[in-house]
């Protein structure tokens, strides 16, 4: 046990580690990445390399201040064995830290990291110091950091909820809407958001039919004319009434595709057909089927969702 009138100066020299842990977790990780991004994998290495002795010397000056804290210390050559099995030891905990940050948000969040990494290098800092319970609360402590880490990634690679993938993305349920796959299609959810919702009808052999549901008027910069016919920019629009409720739009040009749209409670359901083929009207009695049999789409139709990225 470290006695009561070190134990001050051992928690000061512990934060000090902590501090410069984090500054080496973030001075390494960038120059590691400044190193692949510039010059591929050698170069990371070589930065990897070149900032190891730093981080021993920056550790090593924090073991001379220490001396009277730890027997390994007493002794120049003791501060600097000191210093590398601390970089040693504390690195391997970085190391794992970035895995499972890796892991969990792609290592969007530095700071996380940067303070895990401290709190490596002062657990290496604090298995040296004398007195068996502090090193058994050492190791209980990194137990407990481990076990965290392992859950925080377990936890991570879970699927989440489709209510909670709704919610997290602000998606509306009222958009999620789906007609029958018309005989030899399937239905692929492509994703959903806060103003619309896609998915495609597929079938072998043909060009997928694309289903998009969105919010009357949501796109302020679309023109359209007074029929509602979008206006032509660069090239010609046809717009023809298909019959029940329906709206075909012919688009001409570069860009050859066809629209069948339905207005349906503030909803725009759109079919987009680009069978622009030998029998350009193939399709039509398709998508025809799609628009006519809308409902809202069911959980095991909806499941493919929860594998995108929840909105951040």
């Amino acid at each position: 046990m470290i006695p009561k009138n070190v134990a001050g100066p051992a928690l000061v020299h512990l934060t000090a580690v902590w501090f410069v842990g984090c500054a080496l977790t973030a001075i390494g990780f960038e120059a590691v990445l400044f190193g692949l991004f510039t010059g591929g994998a050698a170069a990371g290495v070589a930065a990897a390399v070149c900032w190891a002795p730093f981080a021993v010397a920056l550790l090593a000056a924090l073991g001379f201040a220490a001396r009277r804290l730890s027997p390994v210390t007493a002794l120049r050559v003791g501060v600097w064995a000191w210093a590398v099995g601390v970089f040693g030891a504390g690195t391997a905990g970085v190391l794992i830290a970035v895995a499972v940050r890796l892991h969990v948000d792609g290592l969007r969040n530095g700071l996380v990291l940067c303070v895990s990494g401290g709190f490596c290098y002062a657990l290496a800092a604090a298995l040296l110091l004398p007195g068996a319970r502090t090193r058994i609360a050492a190791v209980a402590a990194a137990a407990v950091f481990a076990t965290g880490g392992a859950w925080t990634a377990w936890d991570a690679g879970r699927l989440p909820t489709l209510d909670t993938w709704i919610r997290a993305n602000g998606v509306d349920r009222g958009l999620l809407r789906v007609g029958d796959p018309p005989p030899g299609y399937t239905l692929r959810v492509l994703g959903a958001g806060e103003d619309g919702f896609g998915a495609d009808y597929e079938r072998p052999g043909t060009t997928a039919m694309h289903l998009a549901v969105e919010r009357t008027g949501h796109d302020a910069t679309r023109r359209v004319d007074a029929r509602g016919c979008p206006v032509p920019f660069g090239g010609t629009i046809r717009c023809t009434d298909d019959g029940g409720g329906r709206r075909l739009v012919t688009y001409e040009g570069a860009y050859e595709r066809r629209e069948l749209q339905v207005r349906l409670g503030g909803l725009v359901c759109t079919v987009t057909l680009y069978d622009r083929g030998p029998a350009p009207g193939a399709g039509l009695p398709a998508a025809r089927r799609v628009l006519s049999t809308l409902r809202p789409a069911t959980d095991a139709e909806l499941a493919p969702l929860v594998r995108l990225p929840l909105r951040g």
